[in-house]
């Protein structure tokens, strides 16, 4: 059963029976046209276990230039351990209509064990041009079998795109601010001895997040100075809304274990703030959650105690929500 002879070979070779055309026949059909009864039931035992796969995919639009893909793959063959070994390597790409660009490649790796486990998700970022093109390729090719591949059309005819918008606010001419913009005795007191004057970056954004209650977006490149961007966010809420609660989100406890380490020491110290840690780990009492001046959260935690948040006065008493590392957004791991 898992070789076809050569004479068996040659007759299909002849009748131009190919894959497609057989997969929807029955073994006796093959048999027939073969005119060889028996070799019908081979035949089809043999493209049954041809490695072969299904393909959906969603599109989201993320900016006017930028979509995500999720992609499913699910295995459509049984798993002969003699043929398939252990596991299959698929290349998947993204090409154009033209087929001149490849606009995302990648290797996948597909076990037996997963192959059983239903379909297979594959997530990734392509680029959308404008005019819109009529519609993007999807292909998927198992290496070391001939012909063992699946495509998918990803057509946009209804695709909507964001509107557009200005990226960002437009950047100022200005000079790095000194500490004393801060205005406030405590507020200096936390970064005297590691900087006199704040960088670019926090200089730009100062005033919005100092003095006003704007909502920010904040993109910069890692160790540019974010966290001491929201401080001065937290910093205007303790000082204006001293009865209410500031509650800062990071993707990963590891991140939420270096913001309470950090903070104990400094911030904490300094505003004479309370602080408490809500993860995975660690889950505090009512009375330590209503007492604190600033709650240090994963995702899935505030989420579970935000969710019934009319009758949860801590929930309810929030002057500011600060998410760290929001470019995880939808991700396994992010907000």
């Amino acid at each position: 059963d898992n070789m076809l002879s050569p004479e068996i070979l040659m007759k299909l070779e002849e009748k131009k029976m190919t894959l497609d055309y057989m997969y929807d026949m029955e073994a006796h059909e093959i048999g027939s046209m073969l005119r060889h009864p028996a070799a019908g039931k081979q035949v089809k035992s043999c493209l049954e276990c041809f490695p072969n796969v299904k393909l959906e995919a969603t599109v989201q639009p993320i900016t006017r230039s930028v979509l995500r893909v999720r992609l499913m793959i699910e295995a459509a063959f049984k798993w002969r351990d003699v043929s398939h070994g252990n596991s299959l390597r698929w290349h998947i790409w993204v090409e154009d209509s033209d087929n001149e660009h490849i606009y995302h490649s990648e290797v996948m790796h597909l076990t037996k064990k997963a192959s059983r486990e239903g379909p297979q998700a594959v997530a990734f970022t392509i680029p959308i041009f404008e005019p819109l093109p009529p519609q993007y390729y999807i292909r998927c090719i198992c290496d070391g079998w001939y012909s063992a591949e699946a495509m998918l059309t990803l057509s946009f005819h209804n695709l909507i795109l964001p509107q557009k918008h200005p990226p960002h606010t437009e950047l100022l001419d200005l000079d790095p601010l000194p500490l004393e913009a801060l205005d406030h005795p405590d507020f200096i007191s936390m970064y005297q001895g590691k900087f006199t004057h704040f960088n670019a970056i926090q200089t730009q954004a100062f005033h919005t997040l100092y003095h006003t209650d704007h909502n920010v977006l904040l993109g910069a490149p890692t160790g540019s100075g974010k966290t001491i961007s929201s401080e001065l966010a937290m910093m205007r809420a303790f000082k204006e809304y001293p009865e209410m609660k500031v509650i800062y989100i990071a993707p990963l406890k590891a991140l939420v274990k270096e913001r309470i380490t950090d903070w104990r020491k400094g911030l904490c110290v300094k505003l004479k703030k309370r602080m408490v840690e809500l993860t995975g780990d660690y889950t505090p009492d009512m009375r330590s959650l209503l007492g604190a001046d600033l709650i240090v959260a994963t995702p899935e935690k505030w989420d579970g105690i935000s969710r019934n948040w009319q009758n949860r006065s801590y929930v309810k008493k929030v002057s500011l929500l600060v998410i760290d590392e929001i470019h995880l957004l939808g991700a396994d791991r992010g907000p």
